[in-house]
């Protein structure tokens, strides 16, 4: 059975218009919101009980007690990691074409990370983004380090003053001068990480805001962003997927290339120049180095 979250987006759940209306409210404060009263819920969604407790049925609950203890039993996906994993997806390793099965799972996550996906939410974003006033930090777990690298790559194509925070030895010195003026953009998924929730720390001290790009769970470090962009991470296989964290990089990157036309020629321009003086080879420099002394 899809777990909770991935039940509430199916194409076969036909819902009301005051129906998905909870249903947005819920995705948009996973799990948190529906962990809540009755009432809570009623009240963020603008609707009425009897309306909650409908969709609940529509679910396949009794009602919204139940409703929550399958919501608990989904939180503990959190804080799970691939050697637990490993002993359940076992099971599944002798089923069909695993190739195809696991592309058929990245596409699923795909149309969920389409679902979860607010535009209020990318238009704030690249709006801070193309602000070339603003300093821009990136910074990525174990895991998820090549995302912000990949991140803030496209980034200096796009606008200056971008950095990447890759070094832990380094930390101290790069982030010194991080201000109220400066955005950081951290990727941060389960099972999470000190040194993650310490750079958010320090960052929102000095008066930055935070960009929080993490899962559907219920991240350590979403009391402190300011902009939250989740993407499911659950896969068939025992380690976690980032594909639909990479297409939101590649999406964002696309609306913003969008928003920063005027000067993006130019600076792309300017980009080549630089890179054919350094990729210039040496024999071709030094002809005479082919002639033996």
């Amino acid at each position: 059975m899809p777990q909770l979250k991935q039940r509430l987006t199916l194409p076969e759940l036909v819902l009301t218009k005051a129906e998905h209306k909870v249903v947005r409210a819920l995705l948009d404060d996973w799990p948190l919101l529906g962990l809540s009263a009755l009432a809570k819920l009623a009240e963020r969604a603008g609707v009425s009980d009897p309306t909650i407790l409908r969709l609940i049925k529509k679910l396949g609950f009794a009602g919204y007690g139940e409703f929550q203890q399958a919501l608990l039993a989904d939180i503990d996906e959190r804080l799970r990691s691939p050697s637990t994993l490993l002993v359940q997806r076992r099971s599944q390793f002798e089923q069909g074409n695993l190739w195809q099965g696991y592309l058929e799972n990245c596409i699923q996550n795909l149309r969920q990370t389409q679902e979860l996906s607010q535009s209020g939410a990318t238009e704030k974003l690249c709006t801070w983004l193309a602000d070339e006033r603003v300093r821009l930090f990136c910074f990525g777990g174990r895991f998820s380090r090549f995302l912000a690298a990949y991140l803030c790559l496209h980034l200096c194509h796009l606008r200056a003053h971008c950095q990447l925070l890759d070094d832990s030895q380094q930390l101290p010195e790069q982030m010194v001068d991080i201000s109220a003026k400066d955005v950081l953009l951290l990727f941060d998924y389960r099972r999470y990480q000190r040194e993650a929730q310490s750079v958010a720390e320090q960052a929102k001290a000095r008066g930055a805001r935070l960009v929080l790009l993490t899962d559907i769970y219920r991240s350590p470090l979403r009391d402190l962003a300011d902009l939250i962009i989740s993407a499911p991470v659950e896969s068939v296989s025992p380690f976690d997927s980032l594909v639909p964290a990479l297409a939101q990089i590649e999406a964002l990157i696309y609306q913003l290339s969008s928003r920063m036309e005027k000067n993006l020629q130019q600076r792309l321009a300017a980009i080549d120049q630089l890179r054919s003086v350094f990729t210039q080879p040496l024999l071709k420099e030094h002809p005479d180095a082919l002639i033996p002394a």
